[in-house]
């Protein structure tokens, strides 16, 4: 399993989030970097944070301006999402977090595939994060297919240079944070094109989204630029 730039972690952590205000996105901006990626990682349960930006303008409806992305490397996911509630806990009791913060999808996912263009490390610049359902009862075609047909032809198409697909778990934890209608997987192209929505346009002339199986139920399709170091 792998995530952003080349590394292999067992989970991430998927945070859509927005200021109260747009006159306060700058100093929201600076404030997750320098602060609160800090407060975040600290426990080292969940690393590696990054920051994106939403592409699109205007905004699609149901998502917000920001995307934060870590990673855990534990071998439990479920475990780590528990020790990480009550880091959490504490942050909020300590007034930790943003005054100003808008949440909008938050999830934690474990991943079933990744692969990769190229055995060469490279640098994420656009991310696009297609979130999925499958028909009732052939939620495990729907895994099969994509870790073993479409993740892998999506990278070999030569437009990305990894794709993974994950599976939301720990619905019992983060109960406030978590929409009750949020799809249950997320498949992730990233790229070192600067523009995202471009990308997804390049994919879509070559994988048209109305060529996907009937057990796939496309929910949504999300294009972020890295803004983040």
């Amino acid at each position: 399993m792998a995530r952003m730039d080349g590394r292999r972690p067992t989970g991430i952590m998927y945070v859509n989030t927005d200021a109260d205000a747009p006159h306060k996105r700058d100093e929201y901006h600076r404030w997750y970097l320098d602060v609160h990626f800090g407060d975040v990682t600290r426990p080292e349960i969940f690393v590696n944070a990054l920051m994106f930006r939403n592409a699109q303008d205007p905004l699609p409806d149901g998502e917000l301006p920001f995307l934060a992305m870590y990673e855990t490397f534990w071998a439990d996911v479920e475990q780590a999402i528990t020790s990480f509630q009550n880091h959490v806990d504490g942050m909020f009791a300590s007034q930790l977090i943003h005054a100003g913060t808008v949440g909008g999808m938050f999830a934690i996912y474990r991943q079933h595939g990744i692969f990769f263009a190229t055995e060469r490390r490279r640098r994420t610049q656009s991310l696009i994060a297609v979130h999925i359902d499958a028909v009732d009862g052939r939620e495990e075609e729907l895994r099969r297919w994509y870790v073993d047909t479409h993740v892998p032809e999506t990278v070999n198409l030569g437009i990305c240079h990894t794709g993974s697909f994950s599976e939301r778990v720990g619905d019992g934890s983060f109960s406030d944070a978590t929409r009750p209608d949020q799809p249950r997987f997320l498949a992730m192209y990233e790229s070192d094109i600067g523009d995202p929505v471009a990308l997804g346009g390049m994919l879509a002339e070559k994988l048209p989204p109305d060529s996907l199986p009937e057990f796939v139920q496309l929910r949504s399709a999300s294009f972020f630029y890295r803004t983040s170091p």
